[in-house]
């Protein structure tokens, strides 16, 4: 599999090279790649200022923050272009067919600037934004380049066609919009075919699988949309569809081919894609720290945990959110995340939970700093009632360092801990003292370029599952558990779970 950070990157080099302004923006994805300081409903409104100025616009964000941001998109007016590229882990599909606007799916690099020139050019000339779809089956190298920049001088024309078309009855007249009639001749004009035979639909997302498979396909023609909304119209004489989810299929009205190869293919592409941008790698006590949330227990206390979007990595086929499902209080979890009850932005969790006066027990909330930035009015809100909640914000190295520093200008009190992972292990003291206390908690991880390797012990492990269960993506499962040293960070969950003792340290099993 190619590096998802590395495309998602290499995407927003690109854009610098094809339009006059990138705002970068999103949630749980983007906020892992970027240090992202522009909430998505904010950057879509900046993105509008721009494009009425006649620039070349586009909006770089990932699927929850285009969610995040329809509001604001279904009443941003295009005077010079506006292009938003999502990365999306989910499904944005059907809300470009909800909120009427065009969108495209490249298939590989070459097709994502064909897709950029597309809806740069068009979505000025037809006054409407345009939608790229992004994701994990888009492999984007070093060898791919940009348009060129348009170079424009920012201006503004009061009397533009509209009287008051940047004003406020356009907040009033709702959020729908009809494509124009010329998106539909572009949308026939983007399609690729091959071969030939009956016809099968093939989305950008699941080209990659296709050709890897090409050999089954000798008697079809392989149909490829550019345009997934709206989809040409000669596309009603598809008999089959492969695609990556059931949008396609449920638009057409037609049977999927391949469907359970590609559905397992594509769950896998997600699932390394999460592992890659999320929370495997050295340096991130998240881990240990939902370990000892899990083994949190306060007699006669319902506490409420909370994690930033940021952080959330689960992903839930059945919705655009991240999964934050949760057993009954009395079972051990069958996976760390599943002792988060919400996933939401910390501080308004903290300032919802205050305004309740929710009094079964306390509010525990793990921060990314980035969402602190510009919040300091709120933080201080809340830190007057600092005795009701933990706020645990992990701090990794400089990113969005402003944000912490803001606490210190403020006068706000808060606890530093020191996480180490070279010695993830040693560090667990303090850490559970930091579960059992109040107010703002920091977590500075220490920057040390080493990690410890875990090995299992084969004669002291009988195979009971404990380390199976964290679902750490090192541990696999052959006759008997084996830790890949390759992916193995070194965070020391799986000894703390193994009640066998058969999980040490590398060299310290060699000594054995």
């Amino acid at each position: 599999m190619h590096e998802v950070r590395s495309s998602i990157i290499r995407i927003a080099d690109i854009l610098r090279d094809s339009f006059n302004d990138v705002v970068i923006t999103g949630s749980y994805v983007i906020n892992k790649v970027f240090n992202v300081k522009v909430h998505p409903e904010g950057a879509m409104n900046e993105a509008e200022i721009l494009s009425s100025m006649f620039r070349d616009t586009a909006v770089l964000t990932d699927d929850l923050g285009l969610l995040n941001s329809l509001g604001a998109l279904g009443v941003a007016r295009v005077r010079g272009s506006l292009v938003i590229l999502v990365f999306d882990l989910h499904d944005v599909r059907p809300y470009c067919e909800l909120m009427g606007l065009p969108c495209l799916e490249p298939w590989d690099g070459e097709a994502l600037v064909k897709a950029i020139r597309e809806s740069r050019d068009y979505s000025e000339a037809f006054e409407t934004p345009y939608i790229i779809r992004l994701g994990p089956w888009l492999n984007v190298d070093d060898t791919i380049r940009g348009l060129g920049i348009r170079h424009r001088e920012p201006t503004f024309n009061k009397n533009w066609s509209e009287p008051m078309r940047w004003g406020l009855h356009r907040l009033l007249s709702g959020a729908r919009r009809e494509i124009p009639k010329e998106v539909f001749i572009r949308s026939q004009d983007n399609v690729n075919i091959i071969g030939k035979g009956d016809g099968i639909l093939v989305s950008g997302s699941a080209w990659p699988f296709v050709k890897g498979v090409m050999d089954k396909f000798n008697d079809h023609s392989l149909v490829l949309p550019l345009y997934v909304n709206p989809l040409p119209r000669d596309v009603v004489g598809i008999k089959y569809v492969i695609d990556s989810s059931d949008y396609l299929p449920r638009k057409l009205n037609v049977g999927k081919f391949m469907s359970d190869a590609v559905s397992d293919w594509y769950s896998n592409l997600v699932r390394d894609a999460v592992q890659e941008i999320f929370f495997r790698r050295e340096g991130d006590p998240l881990m240990l720290i939902e370990w000892l949330l899990s083994k949190y227990k306060v007699s006669g206390e319902v506490s409420l945990i909370v994690i930033d979007a940021a952080y959330a990595h689960l992903v839930s086929s059945d919705g655009l959110l991240p999964s934050y499902d949760m057993l009954p209080t009395f079972f051990e979890p069958r996976d760390f995340d599943q002792i988060v009850d919400i996933v939401t932005n910390p501080l308004m969790a903290i300032s919802a939970y205050l305004r309740s006066r929710y009094e079964y027990g306390r509010l525990i909330v793990v921060s990314n700093p980035c969402t602190l930035i510009n919040q300091g009015e709120i933080i201080n809100d809340i830190m007057k009632h600092s005795n009701k909640y933990l706020l645990i914000i992990i701090a990794l190295g400089n990113k969005c360092k402003d944000s912490i520093d803001s606490l210190t200008r403020g006068g706000i009190e808060y606890k530093v801990i020191n996480y180490d992972p070279n010695a993830p292990l040693d560090s667990l003291q303090a850490l559970l003292s930091i579960v059992n206390s109040w107010g703002i908690a920091i977590i500075n991880v220490l920057d040390n370029a080493d990690k410890h390797a875990f090995k299992i012990d084969e004669e002291y492990c009988d195979n009971c599952g404990d380390c199976l269960r964290i679902g750490c993506p090192a541990i696999q499962l052959s006759k008997k558990p084996i830790i890949d040293p390759n992916r193995c960070v070194g965070c020391g969950i799986c000894q703390l779970v193994c009640t066998r003792g058969a999980i040490m340290r590398a060299s310290a099993i060699e000594k054995r």
